[in-house]
């Protein structure tokens, strides 16, 4: 206990090394090994080494962790347990920062079975290292491990002070293929956390159009695009939201600011000319100007992917209601020789 007390106070591994001597002359029959003393004074050396000997420079019978482990477990009374915790902590700290040795140099070389192993022993060992369950989350999402990965983004997101709107994103991923109510319950309460969050906004939005739930989509669109006015995606998301609820203006307004913010977007120049294709061939609409709508539109979309059997098969609806065989025919031929290459 001298060289370990020499030891903690100067750090210098040479008293430590004598420590480790003189315990090893201590503990060579049955009864030591069961004697309360010995192993405490064990536990704190081979604790020691197995932290400050991080490269096993010195040679061992068995590596100090386990040599530590198996002097801790001996440690059964509760009256010299209490009376010693202070020494009982110390040994779980130097555990625990050689633990974080190991697992740190097994992801920095891509070992993530190793340094996943490594972060559960310090878990064991210390339950409330929030930085051991993010990388325990996060390894068991790269692993494959997702109930683990469940388990513990679970952790992190009831820690509110320090939850991260990432969590929130990467549990609500994980429970998509288990339990759909749960994924939007936890993106839900992610915005209540992070309500300016793009990212978990999104996922909502995602989650709603997936369902076909388009009122919701409506609900939330406004403070999406405030947040990102000129994304494409998103106003035409808003725009088919839209039409498919029968707000035909608002939808047309969507599909033109995508237009306006991308004039060659084949999406936004596609469903206005659908819209607008759909609005001729119905009665009591101004019929003229639909018609020409529809064939611009449909036109710049044909321009934009000519191979798109959706435009072509819009062109050739609108043409036989328009009585131009030429152009159906026209259209028809051109529609015959993609479906036969393809």
């Amino acid at each position: 206990m001298n060289n370990f007390a020499l030891y903690t106070s100067t750090a210098e591994f040479s008293h430590l090394e004598k420590a480790r001597t003189a315990i090893d002359g201590a503990y060579k029959t049955r009864k030591d090994s069961f004697n309360y003393k010995n192993n405490l004074i064990r536990s704190l050396v081979y604790s020691s080494l197995a932290y400050a000997d991080s490269t096993r420079r010195l040679k061992y019978a068995k590596d100090p962790i386990e040599e530590t482990k198996f002097s801790f477990r001996r440690l059964k009374s509760p009256k010299l347990n209490d009376e010693n915790k202070p020494e009982l902590d110390f040994v779980i700290n130097q555990l625990v920062k050689a633990y974080l040795v190991i697992a740190n140099k097994a992801s920095a070389s891509e070992k993530y079975n190793e340094a996943f192993n490594a972060y559960l022993s310090v878990d064991s060992l210390d339950k409330n290292n929030y930085f051991v369950k993010h990388n325990l989350a996060i390894l068991s999402e790269r692993l494959g491990y997702s109930n683990r990965a469940i388990y513990y983004y679970e952790q992190l997101i009831d820690d509110k002070k320090r939850s991260l709107p990432a969590y929130y994103l990467a549990l609500s991923n994980l429970y998509d293929f288990k339990n759909s109510n749960r994924s939007l319950e936890v993106i839900r309460e992610g915005r209540t956390q992070f309500p300016g969050n793009k990212d978990l906004l999104f996922k909502e939005i995602n989650i709603y159009v997936e369902t076909g739930a388009y009122s919701e989509v409506e609900r939330i669109v406004g403070a999406a695009l405030q947040l990102d006015p000129e994304n494409v995606s998103l106003n035409y998301l808003a725009g088919f939201s839209y039409e498919t609820m029968g707000k035909k203006d608002k939808a047309v307004e969507y599909y033109e600011k995508v237009i306006a913010l991308e004039p060659n977007n084949y999406e936004g120049n596609y469903a206005l000319g659908l819209f607008y294709l759909n609005s001729y061939i119905k009665p009591n609409n101004d019929q003229e100007s639909s018609l020409s709508l529809a064939k611009k539109y449909l036109n710049i979309a044909g321009e934009i992917n000519p191979n798109s059997v959706n435009v072509l098969k819009s062109l050739a609806v609108l043409y036989n209601n328009t009585g131009d065989m030429v152009e159906l025919e026209r259209v028809n031929e051109k529609l015959k020789q993609f479906i036969l290459t393809n």
